[in-house]
């Protein structure tokens, strides 16, 4: 339940937020399309059955997206009146429940055969169409369609996800804490999206296929290996005395063993290792889609520590989920209130000090919380994918933002925005038409804007962000790499990536005017940018000192506290000489 310090919430907001709160914890998968074929929700369950990320999904018409048809064709428009209802749906006017049989398109192309009892709500002009859906292979293994006879996996043979969700509930009904418990191993692969994006979906599938054998061969006291789909694999534990822990620790060593010999396919040896997370029926966890949510969490922790790592789901990760929820489910309605705003720091040249640009930074004020940091809220809105709403609604705010200071100016517009781009908007296969939409709604110069993209970010799937930066390199906006010296790029994509300007790491800029290695690390950084044609920008510069050793090695422009923090617009004007008002 979601409360405040007035208690717990009984409007519809408060009603709305238990709703979201338990589509994000449920595992089946949840869909809601509007009357113009456009998704509304997306929940996790259809994230991994279907491989289309919340993110890549809602906003925008399932005809672009998970349907092979038009929107014509969609099964999610609503009917007309007079639809027969189901017996025991909820009455109302324009509403009903009809149960439908279609076809959805999985990420990597499949098409899947799935099956749901859609309810309608409003009318066909502007209702909308809700239900969860679930693959029509989960009753096809029965006879007669079943559903309480096993279901398998298409592709691998393994159980599925609902065979797996089945057992496991019958596992945590048998053992409480006094009498045994239950453990959850989920297994996330590492760098799968690269295979996929660089050999193929068909290598792809012969890679879940192999590890799935391997998965199965190093089972040993697994009550169940199952395939929760995409690259997602779970295994189930019980013991009678409290021990499931143990046998699952085992099983993931004998794992990373049976991992750690390359898997041919495509004729080519991939080397392949997996991030797992490892939830307990413990804290007096006796629900299945808790557990698995636990797993999941601890799962991603591992990811986020750079993978091939395990993570046990603890009394202080459930702290930070139960955080990240309320973070997320806050998050989802900060742009409609319009709590999020913008600050802006200026990009100063060093010679002459003169402000040439300004870098825009989401702020959020929350109504309860105060200034919520952004170091606890964007990787929630990257997890999440509101990082792609927010990062089109940040774009377009200071696309406008320029724009209006330019207008105020009595000589030739001058002045450039800069805009983080994170690793998931890079990942969006619309940003390149959305960075366009946003220029021509906006009527702002390409050529003001630079786009900034972490160093981290481009090295994640460098040859899948070089296409990226190239085309939106043809839209004419500037692009600088980030954060520079903390991911670890290679030279050689350096080259080859199309960039107009190179940010070197605050941690780096720090220990000028302190440390000789500090400097000479600097000064060798700028070298190689002026070499590559790079202008470069030195970030979090807060003394004199380290200033003048920036002049003295050639560093074209600067940021930090020495000029100013980051301010709301109408402070930060000031900076290019423009008078402030309506």
């Amino acid at each position: 339940m979601v409360v405040d310090s007035a208690g717990p919430r009984t409007d519809a907001t408060g009603w709305r937020d238990r709703w979201e709160l338990l589509l994000s914890l449920c595992p089946d998968p949840y869909v809601e399309v509007d009357s113009a074929g456009v998704a509304l929700e997306w929940n996790p369950g259809a994230e991994r059955a279907f491989g289309w990320e919340r993110g890549e999904v809602v906003g925008r018409s399932v005809a672009d997206t998970f349907l092979p048809g038009g929107v014509a064709d969609t099964p999610f428009v609503p009917p007309r009146r007079g639809t027969v209802v189901e017996p025991g749906a909820a009455p109302g006017r324009d509403s009903g429940a009809h149960r439908r049989s279609f076809e959805l398109v999985h990420r990597a192309g499949r098409t899947i055969s799935v099956e749901g009892l859609l309810y309608t709500t409003g009318s066909s002009s502007g209702g909308s169409v809700a239900g969860f859906v679930h693959p029509s292979e989960r009753h096809e293994s029965g006879a007669g369609g079943d559903p309480t006879v096993p279901s398998w996996d298409r592709l691998t043979g393994l159980p599925d996800r609902a065979q797996f969700v089945e057992r496991l509930g019958d596992a945590v009904d048998r053992h409480d804490l006094v009498s045994g418990s239950v453990a959850v191993v989920l297994l996330d692969l590492d760098r799968f999206k690269g295979v996929n994006n660089s050999m193929g979906h068909d290598v792809g599938d012969q890679l879940l296929v192999a590890v799935a054998g391997r998965l199965e061969a190093a089972a040993g006291d697994a009550e169940l290996v199952a395939r929760f789909g995409g690259d997602e694999f779970l295994a189930l534990f019980e013991h009678a005395t409290g021990d499931a822990h143990s046998l699952a620790t085992a099983f993931v060593e004998r794992v990373r063993v049976a991992l750690a010999e390359p898997v041919l396919v495509g004729g080519t040896e991939v080397f392949v290792d997996a991030s797992v997370g490892v939830a307990l029926n413990t804290f007096g966890v006796d629900d299945t889609a808790e557990l698995l949510s636990n797993a999941e969490a601890a799962m991603y922790q591992a990811k986020g520590r750079g993978g091939s790592s395990v993570e046990t789901f603890g009394e202080s990760m459930r702290i930070e989920v139960l955080d990240r929820m309320t973070t997320e489910h806050s998050l989802h309605r900060a742009l409609e209130r319009s709590e999020l705003t913008l600050h802006y720091q200026p990009v100063v040249e060093i010679e002459g000090v003169t402000t040439v640009g300004v870098e825009a930074l989401v702020r959020w004020q929350h109504p309860d919380q105060g200034l919520v940091s952004p170091y606890r809220f964007i990787p929630v809105a990257e997890e999440s994918g509101l990082i792609i709403p927010i990062g089109a609604w940040v774009l377009e705010q200071a696309c406008n933002q320029l724009n209006d200071w330019h207008h105020r100016e009595r000589s030739d517009p001058h002045g450039s925005i800069e805009v983080n781009l994170s690793a998931r908007q890079i990942d969006d296969p619309r940003i390149v038409r959305t960075v366009e939409e946003i220029l021509d709604r906006t009527g702002l110069p390409p050529e003001h804007l630079t786009l900034e993209i972490t160093e981290s970010a481009l090295m994640r799937d460098a040859a899948s962000a070089l296409g990226v930066l190239r085309a939106l390199k043809e839209v004419g906006v500037l692009l600088a790499i980030d954060d520079f010296g903390t991911g670890y790029s290679s030279l050689s994509y350096l080259q080859h990536f199309p960039l107009d300007i190179l940010k070197v790491d605050r941690s780096f800029v720090e220990g000028l005017g302190v440390s000789p290695e500090g400097e000479a690390i600097v000064s060798a950084v700028i070298n190689l940018a002026h070499a590559l044609g790079l202008r470069v920008v030195a970030e979090g510069v807060e003394t004199t000192r380290q200033l003048e050793v920036l002049r003295s090695f050639g560093c074209d422009l600067a940021q930090g506290y020495l000029f100013s923090r980051p301010l709301p617009a109408s402070e930060i004007a000031a900076s290019f000489g423009l008078a402030v008002g309506a």
